[in-house]
């Protein structure tokens, strides 16, 4: 693998996949591991028939694609059946993700993941597909108001932070932490100074 990889996490509202844009503007390449995820759900996708054999046709839509919606509301009210689709997807997803990293010509490759310290993604018999992991934070205040000006209420995104890693957690396996309470102008100068150092650890990488 000839790119040097940044895995950049942070929990719902904290202004992540603004951060990776920023990156992708100074040069890096990023991948949406998001969309890789939804990738796998694809009716074309080697998995779609695994996960049509666990779950039954009540997740298709007329068409025959999946319904994200209604596979939703069966594997997240039920760890057990979450298990069973991370148990097809997520080997799936890492295995789409090495390719696209083999694949790769920039020097710096972002892995916009909203899912790090939660699942064993991007990740090789244990072994991480990254070099260095950037922690994107923000209070709790801001983030339930970036979430409120989404649609979603207070509840709602209450709920949603509270099912992923704690602060805590996140920062234990941060190489670098971004905090992105303020203005854009703010965080732009932020993503700067992180630059040196995401160029300095290229450096010691090659």
């Amino acid at each position: 693998m000839r790119t040097f990889c940044v895995g950049l996490t942070g929990g719902i509202g904290v202004g992540k996949s603004t951060v990776a844009n920023m990156f992708q503007t100074l040069g890096a390449s990023v991948i949406d591991v998001d969309a890789v995820g939804h990738s796998v759900l694809d009716r074309s996708s080697s998995e779609y028939l695994d996960i049509l054999e666990t779950f039954d046709e009540k997740i298709l839509n007329p068409d025959g694609t999946i319904n994200r919606t209604a596979l939703g509301k069966i594997v997240f009210s039920s760890e057990g059946q979450l298990a069973k689709l991370e148990a097809i997807t997520h080997p799936a997803i890492n295995k789409r993700l090495l390719s696209m990293l083999e694949k790769q010509t920039a020097k710096l490759t972002i892995l916009d993941m909203a899912v790090l310290v939660e699942q064993p993604l991007a990740q090789i018999s244990g072994v991480p597909l990254y070099q260095k992991v950037i922690v994107v934070e923000a209070t709790y205040q801001r983030r339930i108001e970036r979430l409120q000006l989404r649609g979603l209420e207070e509840e709602e995104a209450h709920a949603r932070m509270q099912s992923q890693a704690t602060d805590e957690e996140r920062r234990r396996v941060a190489d670098l932490i971004i905090s992105n309470d303020n203005s854009l102008e703010d965080l732009q100068l932020e993503i700067m100074s992180c630059w040196e150092t995401v160029f300095d650890w290229m450096n010691d990488w090659t």
